[in-house]
């Protein structure tokens, strides 16, 4: 009887590792996932990030996703810009000087990317790892503090001082390509919904690298 039930609770294993192993036809499932998270540079300039992402099985532990997103994500770069402003009103026309402290730029970004995942195991508790290429379309603002006539006001433009005489230069806009590495995990919690944890480091060919951090759905 012990022996029988042994034999059983083995074909029983050997099923359900076959069931699990059993290749599935490309492209046979579609998967859809909403994540949302944090995007930064460093820890204080943290900013948010939220992912839509369509995948499809390549094999039976191999993914392919594209997704669309939106997130904000600071370089926290202090510097300063100086440069110079007519100012006229009523009988009052004068140059003012002008010193813009910047404490650090925004970027707005809406990023689309191709990429793929990859199971280590297929299990209720699952571990990936992931790849993406893709493209960063970007907004971008310097915030920080203007000080107005901190070199003094001026008649005309000769009197300004030279490294007042001049026009704050136009701040790139953070388009960019990426390409970003990353783990995770993905955790069933019914046959079609599981709960997705990955982290991402990203590189930015024209603005600052980031680390991403994303929890959720897929369904």
């Amino acid at each position: 009887m012990k022996k029988s039930f042994v034999l059983f609770v083995l074909l029983m294993i050997g099923n359900l590792a076959a069931q699990d192993l059993e290749p599935q036809p490309m492209f046979s499932k579609i998967y859809f996932g909403v994540l949302g998270g944090t995007s930064f540079n460093t820890l204080p300039t943290a900013g948010a990030s939220i992912n839509f992402e369509v995948k499809t099985n390549i094999t039976t532990n191999l993914n392919a996703k594209f997704s669309l997103g939106y997130s904000t994500l600071y370089d926290d770069n202090s510097y300063e810009l100086r440069s110079y402003r007519f100012v006229s009103f009523d009988n009052y026309s004068k140059y003012h000087t002008r010193l813009f402290a910047v404490d650090r730029v925004k970027y707005t970004i809406i990023p689309v990317t191709l990429g793929a995942e990859y199971f280590i195991t297929k299990t209720k508790l699952s571990p990936f790892t992931l790849f993406e290429v893709g493209y960063n379309f970007s907004s971008s603002i310097a915030e920080g503090i203007t000080h107005d006539g901190i070199a003094g006001t001026f008649d005309t433009i000769n009197e300004i001082p030279e490294e007042y005489r001049k026009t704050a230069p136009a701040l790139d806009d953070g388009s960019s390509f990426s390409f970003g590495v990353g783990v995770g995990v993905r955790y069933l919690l019914t046959d079609r919904i599981d709960l997705n944890i990955r982290y991402i480091y990203r590189y930015n060919d024209s603005i600052v690298n980031n680390n991403q951090l994303m929890v959720g759905l897929t369904f």
